[in-house]
Formats: C-alpha cells, sequence, structure tokens
C-alpha cells in the first residue's frame, strides 16, 4: 500500500470516527421502564472507527488530553460504553510501530455493568517520532448466547504528521524488482 493510500485512509477513519448523529432508540421498546441517565462524557470525545456497522453490544469513545508529540507521554481517555447488561467485555489495545503504550493498555468491564453507561479508562502512549497512526483496540464481548470481537481504530497525528517531501517520497514508484 502506497503512502498516499495509507493518508487517504487515516484520513477517512478521522472523518468517521468525528460521527456525532444522536443515537435512535426503537419505538417498539417498553415505556414503563426508563433507561437510567448515562454519565455524560466530555463533548471532545470521539467516536472510535470500527469497520462493523449496526447495533454492536459494545461502543468505544476516546479523546487525547494533549496534543501529540514524539517523545512526549500522551493521555488517551477512553470511554467504553456496553449496550447489554448480561455480558462482559475485554477490551485490549494494540500499539503500532512508531507508538508504544506505557500503561492501561487493557480495560475489563464485569457482567452487570448499566447498558449505556460509559466506562472510563486512561490508557498512556508513547510516540517516537512524527506521523499519522493508528491504535488498534479490540473488544471481546461476551455472553451466555455468544462471543463476539470488535476491532476499532484510534487514528493519532504526531507532530507534523506526514510532511508534503514525506507525502511525495513515498509516492515514487518502487524499483523492487
Amino acid at each position: 500500500m502506497t503512502c498516499k493510500w495509507l493518508v487517504w485512509l487515516l484520513a477517512v477513519a478521522c472523518v468517521a470516527g468525528c460521527d456525532r448523529a444522536p443515537e435512535t432508540r426503537s419505538e417498539s421498546a417498553p415505556a414503563a421502564k426508563a433507561p437510567a441517565a448515562p454519565t455524560a462524557l466530555p463533548p471532545h470525545m470521539v467516536s472510535a472507527v470500527s469497520g462493523g456497522k449496526g447495533n454492536s453490544s459494545v461502543d468505544l469513545k476516546f479523546a487525547l488530553t494533549s496534543r501529540p508529540e514524539p517523545g512526549r507521554p500522551l493521555d488517551i481517555d477512553l470511554a467504553v460504553i456496553p449496550r447489554e447488561a448480561d455480558v462482559t467485555v475485554r477490551v485490549i489495545v494494540q500499539n503500532t510501530d512508531g507508538i508504544a503504550i506505557t500503561a492501561g493498555q487493557e480495560v475489563k468491564i464485569p457482567k452487570g455493568a448499566e447498558p449505556g453507561v460509559p466506562v472510563t479508562h486512561r490508557l498512556t502512549v508513547l510516540p517516537a517520532r512524527d506521523g499519522i497512526f493508528s491504535l488498534s483496540a479490540v473488544a471481546l464481548v461476551d455472553s451466555d448466547k455468544s462471543s463476539v470481537t470488535r476491532t476499532f481504530a484510534i487514528p493519532i497525528i504526531v507532530g507534523e504528521g506526514i510532511t508534503p517531501t514525506e507525502l511525495a517520497a513515498g509516492t515514487e514508484p518502487s524499483n523492487d524488482p
């Protein structure tokens, strides 16, 4: 994959992660039982990008606490939102070349957590250089009936990202046989 395609893919992922559309509730839900008011999340949190669409038993939102710079620890606030009470959720964040995870790689939510109420967690990473990176967060959701895995992407632009010179160098044809 060329650098140009990677930049395009990450740009699309960033735009998709900024979805702030309100969720719709089914009209067939019983009116007698009002759901608990979810804990308010900071307005700057955005949805992590997921390849799966439609109903899910877990959502993930994130917010960077500062501007990502090479060689400086970066805290990322995560909000894991279970959608069902009868599931256990385990989220494991995986790094990519250029970013090391130094703390908070895993989040566990036991069965019985209130649906729609976010469980907050802090992840700390250490970017090594300027660039555009993506952490993967794998959510393992287990219930008595099934086990589901959902993967989320957390895009991070460190420092200057990719400079025009680096982008131009990455799009030149390869001389490899």
